[in-house]
């Protein structure tokens, strides 16, 4: 039977242990970025969603003359979908919001 040399085996011990520090960390600046990226991927997301919703509010009040003018409408719904008092933005559920809401909570369970 082998009986390795104990100072082989702890140098081969202190090898193993520092290999996940010899991985490349991801630096702060390249988290901000790829939550940037997640996050801009999202609203684009949700905006292809609320545009349809929006536009049909709008010719809605045009037509009912809600207001006088159609740039009043647009104003008045331009928020639409977006969180207001009690009410919750909408289309957060999307899966680019999903997965950018789970990157930054993964980032905040890592700090």
């Amino acid at each position: 039977m082998l009986n390795p040399n104990p100072w082989i085996a702890n140098a081969l011990l202190l090898v193993l242990l520092s290999l996940p520090r010899l991985a490349p960390a991801v630096s702060d600046q390249e988290r901000t970025a790829r939550q940037a990226d997640l996050d801009r991927a999202c609203e684009s997301a949700r905006t292809e969603q609320l545009k349809p919703l929006r536009e049909k509010l709008v010719e809605k009040c045009v037509a009912d003359q809600q207001f006088d003018t159609r740039e009043k409408c647009d104003s008045f719904y331009a928020d639409y979908g977006e969180r207001s008092g009690h009410r919750a933005a909408m289309f957060y559920d999307l899966p680019p919001c999903v997965e950018a809401f789970e990157y930054a909570r993964s980032q905040r369970a890592g700090d």
